[in-house]
């Protein structure tokens, strides 16, 4: 269950975005806040699914994860197809993302492997999933940006 998130909160995570190796000390410091506050508050968001991990951002090139793609799947209806799909899309380790949308599609896949033979083998082996009706592949020439998630969600229009 996720809770309320508020004003102070919101601050924690701020600072937690800008730089989420800093101690809890500096970051009572920060926003004003003794350490036992904000650490009572860190293990509260924790608890309630607001953070959800904390996590290195890797250069894929670096770790020859280079190539990216997007992968709309379908799959016969039924919930157990459902549940197989997902339990190997899941246990797949190209497989960064797992979105269900609605359309065409079932699912949109994020992927990043080695390289396109990688990748070719990534998509024998989601397409050999059974119950998997169909994927379309779509490769990624350049990322020109990514963003984290903001504590203050989506910017507003016009801002």
């Amino acid at each position: 269950m996720t809770r309320h998130v508020d004003d102070v909160d919101r601050e924690i995570l701020r600072e937690m975005a800008r730089d989420g190796r800093q101690t809890v000390r500096a970051l009572a410091r920060t926003v004003g806040l003794s350490e036992p506050s904000v650490r009572e508050r860190l293990q509260r968001l924790e608890r309630d699914g607001v953070i959800t991990g904390y996590h290195a951002a890797l250069d894929p090139g670096s770790v020859e994860a280079d190539t990216a793609a997007y992968v709309a799947l379908r799959y016969e209806h039924s919930s157990e197809s459902k549940k197989r799909v997902t339990e190997r899309l899941r246990d797949e380790p190209a497989v960064l993302e797992l979105h269900e949308v609605a359309g065409e599609d079932c699912y949109w896949l994020k992927v990043r492997t080695s390289g396109t033979e990688d990748l070719a083998d990534t998509l024998d082996r989601i397409r050999s999933i059974p119950s998997v009706t169909g994927t379309k592949t779509t490769i990624v020439l350049r990322t020109v940006f990514e963003r984290p998630l903001r504590p203050d969600g989506p910017p507003a229009e016009g801002k």
